[in-house]
């Protein structure tokens, strides 16, 4: 797909005008769980002047952003930025709002005396609404036709955009993380304005050749991070090395989003030239190669609960916790995080000295509020979405009452707030458990310390994320273990109800063919 080159104009004494903004979900279409306005608004629901201060400094995309346009003297023209935690499909309520506002405050500030010189947006490009299957490509192609084809449009992409044709053809560029976990997403929000200059003052004639594979991968395989076996990580260093002695501008390989049940979903390449179809076309079939020689190499599963238990036990050591990864059920991915079967073993075969993080329960953190501090609550604790598990009866001693509120210290997010809702510790037979009221993943030990844990001082922590609690607990842990556990976001795609992804895709099926 060939970019034609857009400019507003030789560039002037003026400062450029740089509109911002984006709507951010990663949707889960398996969760019977729907997105709705309101999950937004007690995520990130921001206009204006707020988008622009809350993000100055932050280390985030919108923070590289706003950061890089005001190195560059430009003067900025916020939107809408709107962010809801991985769930299921987004209403059609909710996507008709949040579309509506972005496009008619950009609509506005394009007919205003100066116009607009470029646009980026933060978004994430695994985005399901009802009626929209490809919710980004939708909006792109919307902004394009709000600000006409002179107007230089840059989307920033999430690491598990399932990247679409309609994206890559209605925005001039589309930079996405390379990174995962993804520590990367401020230098990603720099490096997408630092392309709208380019392309304003013509120097990069962007010429984009795309490969979409018939190809799913669960999330752990597509960490970039080391150590162990990461055909990801291999397969990005051979995309740098083509960046630097091809000459390609840049080459952007996406591991998708496996638990959307659309036809777009799986892993895809991004190469853009600098005006040069041929080595664009020739570094892309390059790339998707080196992918699918590693496909059986991304199908990998964890171990059950009694085996990851047993291998933590085995290494642990003083100061040094084993990480028990429940990736199955991961908010981060959309899953309720309300799932107890691991928590279930620990407490069945009597393991002390373990903390568990988190489990979302409204209904059980009320329960410990009641009770207080130091009192004793009985009831039926998590397993309250259907395939979760079900719920476990637990006895237990309330050791601490919170507001769940924290600030991480670790790569994911450094500097901004987590927010928990109201959090309990409930201390059951030598395991404590934090519980919440809201789905969020463990991605930073200050969410232990937080509630007067200590995480190196348990022997074993067992945390509800995929990949990105890698970047702040590796370091301080002895091992880390991935277990599966029931859940909508495990490793054994085959087992998850594909109903509309394209067909034949692997690996749901045999015998499929690319490249050959």
């Amino acid at each position: 797909m060939e970019r034609t080159v857009r400019r507003s104009g030789t560039p002037g004494r003026r400062a450029p005008r740089l509109a911002i903004g984006g709507i951010s979900h990663e949707t889960n279409t398996f969760s019977p769980a729907t997105t709705t306005l309101d999950d937004f608004r007690c995520r990130s629901y921001l206009t204006g002047e707020a988008i622009v201060h809350q993000a100055r400094g932050a280390r985030h995309v919108l923070g590289g952003i706003v950061d890089a346009a005001a190195n560059h003297g430009m003067t900025l023209l916020p939107t809408l930025f709107a962010s809801a935690m991985p769930a299921g499909i987004v209403t059609r309520d909710a996507w008709d709002h949040l579309r509506d506002r972005l496009l008619g405050r950009l609509r506005a500030h394009h007919a205003g005396p100066w116009g607009i010189d470029g646009v980026v947006l933060a978004l994430h490009g695994a985005m399901v609404a009802e009626g929209q299957d490809d919710a980004e490509g939708a909006l792109l192609r919307e902004v394009r036709a709000t600000i006409g084809p002179d107007v230089p449009v840059v989307a920033v992409l999430d690491f598990h955009a399932n990247v679409s044709a309609a994206m890559t053809e209605a925005a001039d560029l589309l930079v996405g993380y390379r990174d995962y976990p993804h520590v990367d997403t401020y230098e990603r929000g720099r490096e997408a304005v630092e392309q709208v200059l380019d392309l304003r003052a013509d120097r990069l004639r962007p010429t984009t050749a795309l490969r979409l594979l018939p190809l799913l991968t669960p999330l752990p395989p597509q960490r970039t991070d080391g150590p162990g076996d990461t055909p990801m990580r291999e397969v990005l260093e051979i995309a740098r090395d083509l960046e630097r002695r091809a000459g390609a501008a840049s080459v952007t390989v996406a591991g998708g989003f496996p638990y959307a049940d659309v036809p777009g979903a799986g892993v895809s390449v991004r190469v853009v030239t600098d005006g040069d179809r041929p080595l664009a076309e020739a570094v892309a079939d390059r790339v998707a190669a080196a992918l699918w020689d590693r496909r059986e190499r991304f199908q990998v599963r964890g171990l059950d609960a009694d085996e990851a238990i047993d291998r933590g036990l085995a290494v642990a050591a003083p100061g040094r916790p084993a990480i028990l990864a429940e990736i199955a059920d991961n908010p981060g991915a959309g899953a309720p995080g309300d799932g107890t079967s691991l928590l279930a073993r620990l407490l069945a075969r009597g393991v002390t000295d373990a903390a568990l993080g988190t489990i979302a329960d409204a209904e059980a953190v009320a329960a410990a509020a009641a009770a207080g501090a130091g009192g004793t609550v009985r009831l039926r604790l998590g397993g309250k979405t259907p395939g979760s598990g079900g719920p476990l009866d637990v006895t237990a001693r309330v050791e601490q009452l919170t507001d769940g509120t924290f600030t991480n210290r670790g790569p994911m997010g450094t500097g901004s707030q987590t927010r928990l809702g109201r959090t309990a510790v409930l201390a059951a037979d030598g395991v404590e458990i934090v519980v919440c009221e809201r789905r969020v993943p463990t991605l930073d030990p200050e969410l232990f310390r937080a509630v007067g844990i200590e995480p190196t001082a348990r022997r074993l922590l067992a945390v509800k994320s995929s990949v990105h609690f890698r970047a702040a607990f590796a370091p301080l842990a002895a091992t880390v273990i991935e277990v599966e556990t029931p859940g909508l976001s495990g490793s054994d795609l085959a087992a998850l109800p594909y109903r509309r992804v394209r067909r034949p895709i692997a690996p749901l099926d045999h015998e499929v063919r690319y490249l050959d």
